[in-house]
């Protein structure tokens, strides 16, 4: 009978130890902004050889995404990124894994229908959704 309550008891606090764990590093963004809210982009720039269209700027709970698509007859020539997730140390370790990856496959798909990189969901989701606005703003006459 002790050794039942002793194993019933170690499993309880393993479980609280597992539901009470935190990924994070540093400190979380507010929670006052909506995880899928986004910021308007201002309209179109044109570039010798294409147009610079700047993405919105996605928030997502781990920090800010935004990208920048340089379109070259009619195409997607290439994505930078103007702001990326910097909430934490392992946020940065994700951007330098994710981002190259996401403009990789992008500039090969030539659209926003592209995976999310594994173990950078939210900042692949961020990316692709500004990504898709940019694309959007830049059809838009």
């Amino acid at each position: 009978m002790r050794k039942i309550t002793f194993f019933l008891l170690a499993t309880i606090a393993g479980l609280i130890g597992l539901f009470s764990y935190r990924t994070s590093f540093g400190e979380a963004v507010p929670q006052s902004r909506p995880a899928e809210a986004a910021t308007p982009a201002p309209s179109p720039t044109v570039i010798a050889g294409g147009r610079l269209v700047d993405g919105d700027a996605v928030f997502t709970e781990y920090g800010t995404v935004q990208v920048r698509v340089t379109f070259a007859g009619g195409r997607v020539a290439d994505v930078v990124i103007l702001q990326k997730h910097t909430v934490h140390e392992h946020s940065l370790v994700l951007n330098e894994l994710a981002l190259p990856r996401l403009r990789e496959q992008v500039l090969d798909a030539q659209s926003a229908e592209v995976d999310t990189v594994s173990g950078a969901t939210a900042t692949s989701r961020a990316y692709l959704d500004s990504l898709q606005s940019a694309i959007d703003r830049a059809h838009t006459p």
